[in-house]
């Protein structure tokens, strides 16, 4: 039996899917350069209308490229914070820490990504409305591990408790 798309409950693993699905959008965003039509005819706009002195075409590719590659990092970063979080069962308040320790890196590695993309708006000027699906679908990563984290308070109780 089928259930409606509507009626489905979110799935307990759904920040650890989500954040690979993030991964890949970020990822498929960074290969069309971050919505930056045409690199060298930024820079020449950029010249023409006196915001630089000079066509300076290779400090723009090195500055998309360090771009590019501090978001695939941070999202590596949370990707993996976020699947070392899922791989602990605590039985111990440690363990306890540890996961949540884990499930907080993963929700600042998102604030960082979100920090790198205004820097990339910034200085490509690109239009923010192309953005801001990628900030809404940060935005519900760190939604689900802040869930995730207070389903886990159960966990704490049991533990505080001495029942696991």
């Amino acid at each position: 039996m089928s259930v409606l798309v509507s009626d489905r409950t979110e799935s307990k693993f759904e920040p650890i899917t989500y954040s690979t699905e993030l991964h890949n959008m970020l990822r498929e965003f960074m290969q069309r350069n971050f919505g930056v039509k045409d690199l060298e005819h930024f820079v020449q706009l950029r010249y023409a209308y006196g915001k630089d002195d000079t066509e300076d075409f290779g400090k723009y590719r090195y500055l998309m490229l360090t771009h590019k590659k501090e978001i695939d990092h941070l999202a590596t970063l949370m990707t993996n914070n976020v699947r070392a979080a899922n791989s602990i069962y605590p039985t111990t308040m440690r363990e306890y820490e540890t996961r949540r320790d884990y499930q907080s890196s993963a929700i600042v590695n998102c604030e960082q990504i979100i920090k790198e993309l205004q820097r990339v708006v910034e200085t490509f000027e690109v239009d923010l409305n192309v953005y801001g699906r990628y900030v809404k679908a940060i935005d519900r990563e760190i939604g689900l591990i802040k869930k995730w984290r207070q389903r886990d308070n159960k966990i704490k109780s049991y533990v505080q408790q001495g029942n696991i």
